[in-house]
């Protein structure tokens, strides 16, 4: 902060406007730089479907110090932090400064954005992971703006795994649906790192928890506050497939999984693939060229199964 002997300051804080399958999803406290606190999550049985398309929340809570400098000085330093009692934001945050014809005049990552402006009209807008906004702010004559918003951010840390196996080699998929605030219904976030921390607004989500390779989904609701890191260890009642084509090591395969009501999966290219399932018969086919190879398998929750085809 400045040095408030040499330095004529007023403050004034302005207010934002705006106030299965079997499952095993806990939630519990762990650091994300600051204290955690949160209840269970619920679970439930689909997930919504919305676009990643976050909209700017506008009128952020926030602190302004007014410097009275000479006039040519005048600029604004921009902070921020998670939470109205937090400290401010030591890691990057994306900065955009438009003026009052809606002309780029800043555009930088850091956490702390210093930048010199002539006296006008200026609209703000910040990124912190998927939280975003905007604010519109006036730069007067002789003035330095000194201005820390309050975020209120949250963050969820998700990790999938396998009942029984644990985290296993087939890539998970986690995606964030918001289900309050401005976003209300929107996809915010993906994440396709298991315990990846999740910046977001504090508020209600919905987190649906697939692999890139099989059919087991898990859904669950979560609610973030601000400053906290709310961490959700999901336990998907599947299997896992490995499959591998035993041939030539240059064959092009591609395989094909159908359930026993004859629901196929997404094709798979590779000479082999992990395939998380749901419990239940399955059949495996492996294409190479003109051939065809087939296999059918079971698989119950928490079991491993090899399915070699070849020649």
């Amino acid at each position: 902060m400045h040095d408030l002997s040499t330095r004529a300051l007023q403050i004034r804080r302005q207010k934002s406007a705006t106030s299965a399958a079997l499952l095993t999803a806990v939630l519990f406290l762990s650091p994300f730089a600051f204290a955690d606190a949160l209840g269970a999550p619920k679970a439930i049985e689909e997930s919504a479907v919305a676009v990643m398309a976050p909209k700017f929340q506008t009128k952020v809570a926030h602190d302004i110090a007014i410097e009275i400098v000479k006039p040519g000085n005048e600029g604004l330093e921009l902070s921020a932090r998670l939470s109205e009692s937090g400290g401010l934001i030591e890691r990057d945050i994306s900065w955009t400064l438009r003026d009052a014809q809606g002309g780029t005049v800043y555009d930088k990552n850091t956490e702390l954005a210093q930048v010199s402006l002539p006296p006008g009209d200026y609209s703000v807008e910040a990124r912190y992971g998927s939280a975003s906004f905007s604010q519109s702010l006036t730069l007067l004559e002789a003035n330095r703006l000194t201005v820390s918003f309050v975020l209120e951010v949250g963050g969820i840390r998700v990790l999938p795994r396998v009942q029984g196996l644990g985290l296993t080699s087939a890539q998970t998929q986690s995606f964030v649906y918001a289900l309050s605030g401005v976003n209300k219904g929107k996809l915010v976030t993906i994440s396709k790192v298991p315990g990846e921390i999740l910046r977001v607004k504090s508020g209600d989500y919905r987190i649906e928890s697939r692999f890139a390779t099989g059919n087991a989904v898990v859904v669950v609701d979560v609610h973030v506050n601000s400053g906290l890191m709310s961490a959700v260890e999901i336990d998907h009642a599947a299997g896992l497939a490995r499959l591998s084509y035993v041939g030539a090591p240059d064959a092009h395969v591609s395989w094909l999984v159908t359930d026993d009501h004859g629901k196929e999966l997404p094709a798979i290219d590779g000479l082999s693939a992990s395939v998380v399932l749901k419990p239940g018969a399955y059949t495996a086919k492996a294409r190479i060229g003109t051939e065809l190879l087939t296999a059918s398998f079971d698989i119950a929750a928490g079991q491993e199964r090899d399915i070699l085809l070849g020649n």
